[in-house]
């Protein structure tokens, strides 16, 4: 008797970090679920892109309007009915996954408690995992789905997992050579941007930083989004010794660029995930967010942030504030070191 291949359906509608954590869980996932389609918001595409265990993507058609909108959700619908998953794990909070859970009539369903929806939300599905506590990485707490419905036995949770296919790689070290950075220098990769300012540190600090790497024979070259291209641009302007820009490549050309790294030196930011999912060692500096949750995960790595044992005024880190008194600067990252960064990518490099 042939049995039909079981089917699950994850959804997680938040940003693109977030959507690396899944990783975690889609490994997790026992191997009895042969099918794996994931439900995310349209800049995370990529990710689920470069994980060989996903096999349909559905997004979310946020930037439609009107009656655009409405057909594409209703596009989207029908193809999850076409589906018969046997498992919906609803990663986020918003109302989609409850929805879905009730209309696909799926074996089994998941989510995680939370305040901010009532009965009804949590009623829509079969296994609650505990809400979010402040203690453990996202990862975790993302894989307490798949435990709370008895699917994961493990104590840890797995690595993240991208695939940079080998066409990529041949891209990326290309553009490499022709930005003459070749294998014989050591290549750190620095994502020094955020949407949110109050991760940042001083441009100042990066070009300190970039200068005393490239002293030491070292190559550099800061990544990030378009978004991104003027606070690069300003670092590279104080940098004595000029580092390489990268000024219009995709998620997955920046994955593939990361994965050729000996070192991604970043802020808390997507970048830390990034680095952990293709294995190459990282220094993520942390200021307000609290790095137990949102840290490295798996492989090499330190993470940076002053703290009450570096000097008592910043026995508020983490404070999880967006900025010190509504400011949007966070001075646990104005005041931070160079010196401190520098020796820590240092000792990395020769780990």
């Amino acid at each position: 008797m042939v049995t039909r291949a079981k089917q699950a359906l994850f959804l997680k509608t938040k940003n693109i970090g977030d959507a690396i954590i899944l990783t975690a869980s889609i490994a997790a996932l026992p191997a009895f679920y042969r099918f794996v389609d994931v439900i995310c918001l349209p800049h995370s595409e990529a990710i689920f892109k470069m994980n060989k265990r996903v096999r349909h993507v559905f997004v979310i058609p946020r930037d439609k309007k009107s009656l655009d909108k409405i057909s594409a959700y209703f596009n989207l619908f029908k193809r999850l009915f076409n589906e018969r998953y046997d498992l919906l794990a609803h990663f986020s909070v918003d109302w989609r996954g409850a929805i879905l859970a009730r209309l696909l009539h799926v074996e089994t369903s998941v989510s995680r408690q939370t305040d901010r929806r009532g009965s009804f939300w949590h009623q829509s599905f079969d296994f609650l995992a505990p809400a979010l506590d402040s203690e453990r990485a996202m990862a975790e707490q993302d894989v307490d789905l798949l435990r709370s419905a008895n699917l994961y036995k493990k104590s840890a949770a797995p690595a993240y997992n991208l695939n940079i296919s080998g066409l990529q790689k041949k891209k990326v070290n290309a553009w490499l050579k022709k930005h003459d950075i070749h294998v014989k220098n050591k290549l750190v990769v620095i994502h020094a941007s955020s949407r949110w300012k109050f991760k940042e540190i001083p441009v100042s600090t990066w070009a300190k930083i970039i200068d005393e790497l490239h002293s030491q024979k070292i190559d550099v070259v800061i990544s990030g989004s378009h978004d991104d291209v003027k606070t690069n641009e300003m670092i590279f302007d104080l940098c004595e010794l000029k580092p390489v820009l990268t000024k219009d490549f995709s998620l997955i050309d920046t994955a593939a660029l990361y994965e050729r790294a000996d070192l991604v030196l970043t802020i808390d930011s997507m970048s830390t995930h990034l680095a952990s999912a293709v294995k190459t060692p990282v220094v993520s500096i942390f200021g307000p967010t609290n790095e137990k949750n949102w840290g490295p995960w798996k492989g090499k790595y330190k993470v940076i942030g002053l703290s009450i044992k570096d000097d008592e005024i910043f026995a508020c880190r983490p404070c999880g504030q967006d900025g010190c008194e509504g400011t949007k600067i966070s001075q646990c990252l104005v005041q931070l070191d160079p010196k401190m960064v520098i020796s820590q990518a240092l000792l990395m490099l020769k780990a």
